[in-house]
């Protein structure tokens, strides 16, 4: 709606008189300055007042970066890793859907290797013992620690102003249990400004890299208070930063140490795909299928609804680092998160469509190929992708093909479960004229989504097992 007055424009929800856009990467770039020239010894103190003055240095300073960036892009600029870049910085993630995910991977899945097909057992890792033996917590407890470090995020109206922005966990956390436990789920997220220095020495040219501030997302001052950078670094530590946490507890020379995370991730994708269905939605398992003596596994779940079929390849993949934040291996990264699973579903389809009775009669098919982070809207991407795609798959009736990252897919399995026709709006989505990520597509037409009911279950086990540990 757009708004016809001064007053009507500030009385919108998204235009509230007491929020301004600020930029998260021109912060972080200032906050690497400061690591860079600020004084040392005086970072830590906390004996202050914040101010109005403050924040209107601050917005000051980030102008100045601003300008300093435009500045060197005017050398070299490219529009489409800034477009991806940023979308891959701001995504907004879920939290909620975070914790719960890695609490069912951890904690429902990960310590039973019943849990899985005889045929992957072989690759079998206990990453719950290998976390716990190696953090002094468990991962259900790492998690529930965190959430306390996001809750001056989310105290509404100025939320982060005026609080005293350095902690003492021993304090802050006294009326809770596990203390000390609280007190190692931060130090393994918690560094001292030296030891950032250096890296942001090597980096300072560098814009998009944020590697340091997302792997150690609080700052300690060496005298038991931390501080929190921001708040996507903090929610990046829910679950992508538990899988390198888990890659830590290995020797490095162990390169299949990761090999069974995938698993994991797949049976939570598949798990949640078989609860959604209903007499509208068919699920199909995994299956088996030989090509020649060789036998081969399927894509790892099916939804048909009458003559459609949706087929899911789930990778436990991330954007390649080198393609974030130095526009290097774009091609290896869009291969890698889209390209190839919509290919091999697409084999498969090939291989097994007549032979399967549960394929009987389908005249279209969608595949989505489910990634932890996903290529988002670039357009450029996008039509190379779609290009070399076209030019490979093998079946006539794969018509429509999509990466989503593991919060939309969820989200696209909310509206399974409510009966939504998904297919007609990925239809719409695949040909709409104006590319936009798909996660902003699906809020604007279905502004109610909200988790699935296996989700809301999890969650709300998960949350009772966080109460525990902190207060019951």
């Amino acid at each position: 709606m757009k708004p016809s007055s001064p007053k009507e424009m500030f009385a919108m929800d998204n235009l509230h008189m007491d929020k301004h856009i600020v930029s998260l990467q021109m912060l972080l770039i200032l906050l690497k300055k400061i690591l860079i020239y600020g004084n040392m010894e005086t970072l830590d103190c906390d004996e202050y007042d914040i101010t109005h003055d403050d924040y209107q240095e601050i917005i000051k300073l980030q102008l100045l970066v601003a300008d300093i960036v435009a500045e060197q892009n005017k050398k070299e600029f490219s529009v489409d890793h800034f477009l991806y870049s940023n979308y891959h910085l701001n995504y907004p993630k879920n939290v909620a859907s975070e914790f719960l995910r890695m609490y069912y991977m951890m904690e429902k899945l990960s310590r039973n290797v019943e849990n899985f097909d005889e045929d992957v057992r072989g690759e079998y890792r206990d990453y719950y013992s290998a976390f716990s033996n190696k953090y002094g917590i468990t991962p259900t407890e790492y998690s529930s620690f965190l959430f306390g470090e996001l809750q001056p995020y989310y105290e509404g109206k100025n939320a982060l102003a005026y609080n005293s922005v350095w902690r003492n966990a021993a304090e802050y956390y006294k009326s809770t249990k596990n203390v000390d436990k609280i007190q190692r789920a931060l130090d393994i997220l918690q560094i001292n400004p030296d030891e950032y220095r250096e890296w942001a020495l090597n980096t300072e040219e560098t814009e998009w890299d944020f590697s340091a501030f997302f792997a150690n997302p609080l700052i300690s001052d060496g005298k038991g208070k931390h501080i929190s950078i921001s708040d996507i670094t903090l929610r990046n530590a829910f679950f992508e930063k538990m899988f390198w946490l888990i890659r830590d507890c290995y020797p490095m020379e162990d390169s299949r140490a990761m090999a069974f995370f995938g698993r994991l991730y797949e049976k939570y994708i598949q798990e949640l795909t078989e609860k959604v269905t209903n007499d509208i939605y068919k699920f199909i398992p995994e299956f088996e299928f030989k090509i020649g003596r060789e036998k081969k596994k399927s894509s790892d779940a099916y939804i048909r609804k009458d003559k459609t079929l949706l087929a899911i390849e789930a990778k436990g993949f991330s954007v390649l680092i080198d393609c974030m934040i130095k526009n290097e291996k774009v091609e290896d990264n869009n291969k890698k998160l889209f390209v190839k699973p919509i290919l091999q579903a697409d084999k498969c389809i090939v291989n097994t469509i007549s032979s399967r009775p549960e394929f009987d009669e389908v005249d279209e098919i969608f595949i989505v190929s489910v990634t932890m982070d996903n290529v988002n809207a670039v357009p450029n991407y996008y039509n190379s992708i779609h290009q070399e795609i076209e030019q490979n798959k093998q079946s006539g009736l794969v018509k429509y093909y999509f990466n989503l990252n593991i919060e939309e897919y969820e989200m696209l399995m909310y509206l399974v479960e409510n009966k939504k026709d998904v297919f007609e709006l990925l239809r719409n989505y695949f040909d709409n004229p104006i590319l936009k990520p798909f996660s902003n597509y699906l809020r604007e037409c279905y502004p109610e989504i909200v988790m699935t009911k296996f989700m809301s279950d999890c969650y709300n086990e998960a949350s009772r097992e966080m109460r525990k540990l902190l207060w019951d």
